[in-house]
């Protein structure tokens, strides 16, 4: 009986702990998708100025939130869009409109593709 009840508070904070990382996951890819459609009016409106500034503080709190996606998520995800946040800097340094756009959408799809990957479905745990 006593094994029954420490498996069942196991279960318990499996799933707890799963539904806080999904939830700071989806809470942390808001703040850093608005970031970057704050670069993307920036850069649709040719001020390169306040795109550049506004990446590099994009890519200072993506650098903040790598360490803790790193525990949940898959490395070669997460090098996917530092390499995408690094790519867009260079864009935007070169004032390269069409690059940067591609580059604020490949960040963007990526974000959703990693939290959508954590998410608890059924094709997820299968």
């Amino acid at each position: 009986m006593k094994q029954a009840g420490v498996m069942i508070i196991c279960i318990i904070l499996v799933v707890v702990s799963g539904i806080c990382e999904i939830k700071y996951l989806n809470k942390s890819a808001l703040y850093l998708r608005a970031d970057i459609e704050y670069i993307q009016n920036a850069i649709n409106n040719d001020n390169y100025n306040i795109a550049s500034t506004q990446s590099k503080a994009a890519y200072n709190s993506w650098s903040e939130m790598k360490k803790i996606w790193n525990i949940f998520i898959n490395h070669e995800e997460i090098d996917d869009i530092e390499n995408s946040m690094i790519d867009l800097k260079e864009h935007i340094e070169f004032q390269n409109k069409e690059e940067c756009l591609v580059a604020i959408e490949k960040i963007k799809s990526e974000l959703e593709h990693t939290v959508k990957r954590q998410e608890l479905r059924i094709d997820n745990i299968l």
